[in-house]
């Protein structure tokens, strides 16, 4: 790809500046499935006030997203610096925004973000920052990117939430086996394989690969589970199911459950999909990240609580310094 630094005549000078961002979720090929394409959502590029932009094939879909603290230098600690973010997980939560932002996002191909219900899952994403300018958009030409990678959070409200970045050349805590096996928590992606998600988690989520549903205190959910309907009236801690397609394109046949956090729905109103609007329902089949998480489910049963032990757990699953969800 061509750098702009030669290129930059003194008629570009007052071309505004465009920064893009190719998100590579933890565990996922950079440029693959697992990769989105974000862009600053103040950038008007056309007439019709589109702030989308399209640059090498790809769609940078715009949300409000800003990165500071670039710094270059010869000695001392690599700079750090702040990507801040519009808060996914809270604003999709929210009742006053639920109704349509998770829906234009999955509309704009970030449905996959629908996967992390809290801030913590993006670490370790890498980050690929670019910046070209808006007369070079068709052409191509970009500056040289940066890449970085979220190490934590540094700070959150619940609009915004800011990532602290390191370089992969900041070797800083690094040690050898890379994994730091210091916690009781799995460090795997609950069911991440099959999701397509990355980790080692071979969990099913279909219901013919579980003989049982767990809350993330490792409890049952018992009972009968009826599957969400949008003709039905749902009360505070009501349970319900949903169960994708056969033919859904991403997750077929695939099984939630999900619990109301408020009464909805009715003769009034169509029920609120958990799927789509997170104010109103909670997932309540998460995994407690723990040993037991593990038994529970790769040896326990559905009729009682014994384990068969004879039935051997996945390698490498647990334990790990961060507890994923």
């Amino acid at each position: 790809m061509t750098d702009l630094i030669h290129l930059v005549q003194q008629d570009e000078i007052d071309s505004e500046l465009i920064e893009l961002f190719d998100i590579t979720l933890p565990g996922y090929q950079e440029g693959g499935s697992g990769t989105y394409y974000l862009c600053s959502a103040d950038v008007d590029i056309d007439s019709d006030g589109d702030s989308d932009i399209v640059f090498n094939g790809k769609t940078y879909v715009s949300i409000p997203i800003n990165i500071d603290g670039i710094e270059f230098t010869a000695q001392g600690a690599y700079a750090r610096p702040t990507l801040t973010i519009a808060n996914i997980p809270n604003l999709t939560k929210s009742i006053t925004n639920s109704e349509t932002l998770l829906e234009d996002m999955r509309e704009a191909g970030t449905d996959s973000f629908e996967q992390f219900d809290r801030n913590q899952d993006l670490l370790g994403t890498q980050v690929r920052y670019r910046k070209t300018l808006k007369s070079k958009l068709s052409t191509g030409e970009e500056f040289p990117s940066q890449v970085f990678f979220v190490d934590r959070i540094a700070s959150e409200n619940s609009l915004f939430v800011a990532f602290e970045l390191v370089s992969p050349m900041d070797v800083e805590g690094v040690t050898l086996p890379h994994r730091m096996v210091i916690g009781r928590y799995c460090s795997w992606q609950y069911q991440g394989q099959e999701d397509g998600l990355g980790g080692g988690c071979t969990w099913g989520n279909t219901l013919a690969d579980q003989h049982s549903f767990f809350r993330e205190d490792d409890t049952k959910i018992t009972g009968t589970i009826d599957e969400w309907a949008d003709d039905e009236e749902y009360f505070v801690d009501d349970i319900v199911k949903t169960t994708e397609a056969a033919n859904h394109t991403i997750y077929p046949n695939k099984v939630q459950i999900w619990q109301a956090l408020y009464d909805h729905g009715g003769s009034d109103t169509t029920a609120r999909d958990p799927r789509n609007y997170r104010a109103f329902w909670k997932r309540i089949d998460l995994c407690g990240k723990t040993l037991k998480s593990c038994k529970i489910r790769y040896q326990g049963n559905s009729t009682d609580t014994s384990l068969n032990q004879d039935i051997p757990l996945f390698f490498g699953g647990f334990p790990g310094s961060k507890k994923f969800r």
